[in-house]
């Protein structure tokens, strides 16, 4: 990695993403204290510190003490409302909302609104995880598994996942060929899958004769610095257990953990993943 090392300050949710960030940071050179928006275990030699998003003064000064050069985000963030509204106050210097006005951003967008502010206030320049991490970026093509079913329904998929990402929804939509059966919303992906998995018990997904698909996209307003969609081996045995065949993740733009995992589970349970990329013009 070209960027030159510093002292870098990583947010970290819940998930498998964040140790490997981790150590791909600590190879690139950097000293690193991690700040826990959710419980983790310790990780040796580094330094973790609890931090509330309802506090973001508390935030700014750990950062300071730290004199923290990079910023990067990784893992599964759940944003409570009074957090979200907390972080809309301090992303807008806390300057009242005009009248008939809706409260944005929310989402992913807040958590950008954030690390913009933060950049601003301490100087630190906001890294993506593909930047310390390159090699988990999706490729284009077959991932792991057995040949895609439908790539047509794997695109348009992907293209419905991208749609609802502009609205600031969420990352993720599963179809049945060209209908949409559910996108993701506040729940998260996992509660995406579930429910389709009670949906397609009930009946309610088609009958059986075009394979579900489910896509994950990066949102179009989302910048890189913020956490980007990611699937790993749990996704692929969730699928498998709600009967989604196919699962498509945006190339470059998507981040595949755990990946040698995953090809074994996508075999073993026949899901084929696939990377496919979208036009941005």
């Amino acid at each position: 990695m070209a960027r030159a090392a510093g002292r870098l300050s990583l947010f970290a949710g819940t998930g498998a993403l964040v140790p490997h960030v981790v150590a791909a940071a600590q190879a690139a050179g950097y000293k690193l204290q991690i700040l826990t928006l959710a419980p983790r275990e310790a990780i040796a030699g580094v330094k973790m510190i609890p931090v509330d998003l309802n506090n973001p003064l508390g935030i700014i000064w750990s950062l300071k003490v730290f004199r923290t050069t990079h910023i990067a985000m990784a893992g599964g963030i759940h944003l409570s409302d009074s957090a979200r509204a907390g972080l809309i106050r301090f992303a807008n210097g806390n300057a009242p909302r005009a009248e008939g006005m809706d409260e944005t951003p929310v989402g992913d967008a807040a958590l950008a609104a954030l690390g913009k502010v933060l950049k601003k206030m301490t100087g630190a320049d906001l890294v993506g995880v593909h930047e310390l991490s390159p090699d988990l970026l999706a490729t284009a093509g077959a991932i792991a598994g057995p040949a895609c079913a439908d790539a047509g329904a794997a695109l348009f998929a992907l293209q419905t996942a991208r749609a609802i990402g502009a609205l600031d929804i969420g990352q993720a939509a599963i179809v049945s060929g060209r209908r949409v059966i559910a996108v993701e919303d506040i729940g998260g992906t996992d509660a995406l899958i579930d429910r389709v998995g009670a949906l397609r018990a009930r009946g309610l997904t088609g009958d059986g004769t075009a394979p579900l698909a489910l896509a994950k996209a990066m949102q179009p307003q989302q910048p890189g610095f913020v956490d980007l969609p990611a699937i790993g081996p749990q996704t692929v045995e969730r699928c498998a257990a709600a009967g989604i065949a196919i699962i498509a993740v945006e190339a470059g733009r998507s981040l595949v953990l755990q990946r040698a995992e995953l090809v074994v589970a996508a075999e073993r349970l026949g899901v084929a993943v696939v990377g496919l990329s979208l036009d941005h013009g």
